[in-house]
């Protein structure tokens, strides 16, 4: 993530130098044979400044290796916290995968999914207060900002409060979607949390954001649920 945004950057700096150095200066006449030596000189030396001061840099003007520092920090989650979510996510991601793969899809047991559902979301409940307490604890000792970290607890939020919202959904309604999107969101959490090898769906915020995220919160929206925020 930071690598892309740092060649965004570098890429916008560099044009807009190369532009700027091509503008005519508007003080007085010039003749097209000074104008032309003056920017064979002062191209080089602006694109060097460029390249330099970008190194020095992050994408959003901060030292970049106080950046990166800050996206890669260690969280020091309350004891016991991180290894319930792993756990959570370990178990409920198998109970979708031995009910919903592999065609089953097609036969789903509705009393089955509705009992199980039921558990998972009064868990998540459970589980939702340690995360927002983690979040309200790092804010007050100044460890967050915009920038998302690579441990980030209101990811988990956002992603346990859209796994709650498309269950519930998906029980009242019996609609086969919103189970195939928490079997998903909890797939991307097991390979992001436990480190399992397989492919994502890019269903989860955990991570810095999966790009199919916008699927699951304009599902959670057209079925009249108001999309969770990562910040309140």
């Amino acid at each position: 993530m930071v690598g892309m945004a740092l060649l965004v950057a570098l890429s916008g700096c560099t044009e807009s130098m190369d532009k700027q150095s091509k503008e005519p200066n508007t003080s007085g006449p010039k003749t097209e044979q000074v104008v032309k030596q003056e920017n064979e000189t002062q191209i080089p030396k602006q694109a060097q400044r460029s390249d330099t001061d970008q190194l020095k840099k992050g994408f959003d003007g901060t030292p970049f290796g106080t950046q990166k520092e800050y996206i890669e920090q260690k969280v020091n989650w309350k004891p016991g916290v991180k290894e319930r979510i792993q756990k959570f996510v370990r178990d409920h991601h198998k109970f979708y995968e031995d009910t919903l793969t592999y065609g089953r899809i097609d036969n789903v047991n509705w009393e089955q999914q509705k009992k199980h559902a039921d558990t998972l979301i009064r868990e998540a409940k459970e589980i939702l207060p340690e995360i927002k307490e983690q979040v309200k604890t790092m804010e007050e000792n100044k460890l967050l900002t915009d920038l998302s970290i690579d441990d980030d607890p209101r990811e988990l939020k956002l992603d346990f409060e859209s796994l709650v919202a498309v269950l519930e959904i998906a029980t009242s309604k019996k609609d086969k979607t919103g189970l195939v999107y928490a079997h998903r969101i909890l797939h991307d959490l097991d390979v992001e949390l436990n480190g399992t090898k397989t492919h994502k769906f890019g269903m989860s915020s955990y991570d810095h954001g999966g790009e199919n995220r916008p699927k699951l919160w304009d599902y959670i929206e057209k079925n009249g649920r108001e999309s969770p925020k990562i910040w309140e």
